[in-house]
Protein backbone atom coordinates (compact mmCIF):
# COMPACT_ATOMS: atom_id res chain seq x y z
CA UNK A 1 0.00 0.00 0.00
CA UNK A 2 2.88 2.63 0.84
CA UNK A 3 4.71 1.28 -2.40
CA UNK A 4 1.64 2.30 -4.58
CA UNK A 5 0.71 5.92 -2.57
CA UNK A 6 4.58 6.88 -3.33
CA UNK A 7 4.61 5.81 -6.64
CA UNK A 8 1.58 8.02 -7.25
CA UNK A 9 3.00 10.92 -5.39
CA UNK A 10 5.86 10.42 -7.89
CA UNK A 11 4.06 10.31 -10.93
CA UNK A 12 1.95 13.61 -9.73
CA UNK A 13 4.81 15.61 -8.73
CA UNK A 14 7.13 14.68 -12.01
CA UNK A 15 3.81 15.89 -14.06
CA UNK A 16 4.50 19.31 -13.31
CA UNK A 17 0.86 19.72 -13.99
CA UNK A 18 -1.61 20.40 -11.76
CA UNK A 19 -4.95 18.05 -11.71
CA UNK A 20 -8.58 19.61 -11.83
CA UNK A 21 -10.33 20.02 -9.48
CA UNK A 22 -13.30 18.10 -11.07
CA UNK A 23 -10.87 15.26 -11.73
CA UNK A 24 -10.24 14.86 -8.69
CA UNK A 25 -13.61 14.72 -7.67
CA UNK A 26 -14.42 12.64 -9.84
CA UNK A 27 -11.58 10.39 -9.19
CA UNK A 28 -12.67 10.15 -5.41
CA UNK A 29 -16.50 9.74 -5.35
CA UNK A 30 -15.78 7.14 -7.88
CA UNK A 31 -12.93 5.72 -5.47
CA UNK A 32 -15.05 5.89 -2.39
CA UNK A 33 -18.50 3.84 -3.79
CA UNK A 34 -16.01 1.17 -5.08
CA UNK A 35 -14.18 0.79 -1.93
CA UNK A 36 -17.18 1.25 0.64
CA UNK A 37 -18.64 -0.94 -1.94
CA UNK A 38 -15.91 -4.12 -2.23
CA UNK A 39 -15.29 -3.78 1.59
CA UNK A 40 -18.99 -4.11 2.28
CA UNK A 41 -19.74 -6.90 -0.21
CA UNK A 42 -16.39 -8.98 0.95
CA UNK A 43 -18.41 -10.05 4.05
CA UNK A 44 -20.79 -11.85 1.96
CA UNK A 45 -18.76 -12.87 -1.42
CA UNK A 46 -15.21 -13.86 -2.28
CA UNK A 47 -12.89 -11.64 -2.52
CA UNK A 48 -12.76 -11.65 -6.23
CA UNK A 49 -16.56 -11.31 -6.34
CA UNK A 50 -16.69 -8.55 -4.20
CA UNK A 51 -13.95 -6.56 -6.00
CA UNK A 52 -15.95 -6.89 -9.63
CA UNK A 53 -19.00 -6.02 -8.06
CA UNK A 54 -17.32 -2.99 -6.11
CA UNK A 55 -15.77 -2.31 -9.08
CA UNK A 56 -19.01 -2.70 -11.67
CA UNK A 57 -21.54 -0.13 -9.11
CA UNK A 58 -18.21 2.58 -8.82
CA UNK A 59 -17.99 2.48 -13.26
CA UNK A 60 -22.02 2.35 -13.37
CA UNK A 61 -22.26 5.39 -11.04
CA UNK A 62 -19.61 7.44 -12.69
CA UNK A 63 -20.83 6.55 -16.61
CA UNK A 64 -24.33 7.70 -14.90
CA UNK A 65 -23.36 11.15 -13.77
CA UNK A 66 -20.76 11.42 -17.52
CA UNK A 67 -24.45 10.38 -19.64
CA UNK A 68 -26.24 12.78 -17.39
CA UNK A 69 -24.00 15.62 -18.10
CA UNK A 70 -24.36 14.91 -21.86
CA UNK A 71 -27.46 15.92 -21.55
CA UNK A 72 -28.12 18.53 -19.23
CA UNK A 73 -24.87 19.87 -18.75
CA UNK A 74 -20.88 19.95 -19.57
CA UNK A 75 -19.84 16.36 -20.38
CA UNK A 76 -16.03 15.57 -20.86
CA UNK A 77 -14.86 12.50 -21.87
CA UNK A 78 -11.75 12.38 -19.54
CA UNK A 79 -14.28 12.56 -16.78
CA UNK A 80 -15.28 9.24 -17.64
CA UNK A 81 -11.69 7.69 -18.26
CA UNK A 82 -11.01 9.35 -14.25
CA UNK A 83 -14.04 8.05 -12.87
CA UNK A 84 -13.38 4.03 -14.26
CA UNK A 85 -9.88 4.46 -13.47
CA UNK A 86 -11.00 5.51 -9.70
CA UNK A 87 -13.55 3.14 -9.62
CA UNK A 88 -10.56 0.24 -10.51
CA UNK A 89 -8.13 1.48 -7.91
CA UNK A 90 -10.52 1.62 -5.18
CA UNK A 91 -11.75 -1.79 -5.55
CA UNK A 92 -7.74 -2.92 -5.61
CA UNK A 93 -7.12 -1.43 -3.08
CA UNK A 94 -9.11 -2.59 -0.68
CA UNK A 95 -8.77 -6.11 -2.09
CA UNK A 96 -5.28 -5.77 -1.31
CA UNK A 97 -6.56 -4.93 2.46
CA UNK A 98 -8.77 -7.41 2.64
CA UNK A 99 -6.05 -9.95 1.93
CA UNK A 100 -4.10 -8.40 4.57
CA UNK A 101 -7.09 -8.57 7.07
CA UNK A 102 -7.68 -12.20 6.24
CA UNK A 103 -4.17 -13.27 6.93
CA UNK A 104 -4.20 -11.69 10.22
CA UNK A 105 -7.23 -13.44 11.66
CA UNK A 106 -5.67 -16.68 10.29
CA UNK A 107 -2.39 -15.59 12.63
CA UNK A 108 -5.39 -14.44 15.74
CA UNK A 109 -7.01 -17.89 15.52
CA UNK A 110 -3.57 -20.21 15.17
CA UNK A 111 -2.04 -18.17 17.62
CA UNK A 112 -4.85 -19.15 20.61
Amino acid sequence: MKEIVIALLICVSSMGQTIPRDKLMHFSSCFMISSTTTTLLSYKYTKNEAAWIGFGIGATVGISKEIYDMRYGHSDENDLYVDILGAALGSIVIRIDLNKRKKNQQWEYTRD
